[in-house]
C-alpha cells in the first residue's frame, strides 16, 4: 500500500511528477466513486475526478507538508461535485437528463435487490428444512411472514412463551447450520436479530 510521506508531499509541492502520480494512484478510485455516486455517470465521474486532481495540482503551492493531504483532497472533491450539481439544477435540460439517469440507476438497483432477496429467501427456505417442523413453522411466521410473537401464538394456538422458546431454539439451530454451511453471510444477520423481535 502506498503511504504519503512528508517528503513525497514536499516533492509534489515542488512539482515532481512522480509525487503527483503517487497521489493520483492512491486516491483516484475513491474520488471517482464519490463522483459517480452523485452523477450516476461513469464518464462524468471520470471528468470530475480529473478536475479534482487538476485543482490539486494548481493549488499545490498552498499545501502544508505537515498536514494530511486526504481531507484537503476530499474537500476539493466535494466542492467540484456540488458545483456540478448546482449547474445541473440551474439548467433544465441537464436537470432532465440527470433525473432520467438517476431514476434509471435506481430502477436497476431495485431490480438487483429484489432478485438477490428472492435468491436469499430460497436458500433460507432450503436450509430451514433441516430444522424440526414446528420450530421451522414458527420461524417462518415470525421472520419471513412478518408476524409478531403474539400473532403467531394465536394462529398456532400456543402461548407467546412457547413461540419465544421455538424462536430461541431456531436461533441455536441456525447458528449451528451457519457454522457448517456456505450461507453464513445470509444467516447471521437473521439469527442475531431474533432476540429483538417482539
Amino acid at each position: 500500500m502506498t503511504v504519503l510521506t512528508k517528503d513525497i508531499i514536499q516533492d509534489f509541492i515542488h512539482g515532481e511528477e512522480y509525487a503527483f502520480t503517487r497521489i493520483y494512484k492512491l486516491y483516484y478510485q475513491d474520488i471517482r466513486s464519490y463522483c459517480f455516486k452523485h452523477t450516476r455517470s461513469a464518464e462524468l465521474a471520470e471528468e470530475l475526478a480529473s478536475d479534482v486532481f487538476l485543482r490539486l495540482w494548481e493549488a499545490r503551492a498552498n499545501l502544508d507538508p505537515d498536514r494530511e493531504l486526504k481531507p484537503y483532497l476530499f474537500t476539493i472533491t466535494k466542492n467540484v461535485t456540488f458545483t456540478w450539481l448546482k449547474r445541473v439544477l440551474s439548467d433544465q435540460k441537464m436537470k432532465s437528463v440527470f433525473r432520467e439517469r438517476y431514476l434509471s440507476a435506481q430502477e436497476e438497483a431495485n431490480q438487483h435487490v429484489a432478485i438477490t432477496a428472492a435468491m436469499d429467501l430460497a436458500r433460507l427456505r432450503k436450509i430451514m428444512t433441516e430444522i424440526p417442523s414446528r420450530r421451522r413453522q414458527t420461524f417462518e411466521l415470525c421472520k419471513i411472514d412478518g408476524m409478531t410473537y403474539a400473532e403467531a401464538a394465536e394462529l398456532l394456538s400456543v402461548s407467546k412463551e412457547t413461540i419465544k422458546e421455538h424462536m430461541s431454539l431456531a436461533k441455536r439451530d441456525l447458528s449451528k447450520l451457519a457454522d457448517s454451511a456456505d450461507y453464513i453471510y445470509l444467516l447471521l444477520p437473521i439469527v442475531y436479530s431474533i432476540d429483538n423481535y417482539f
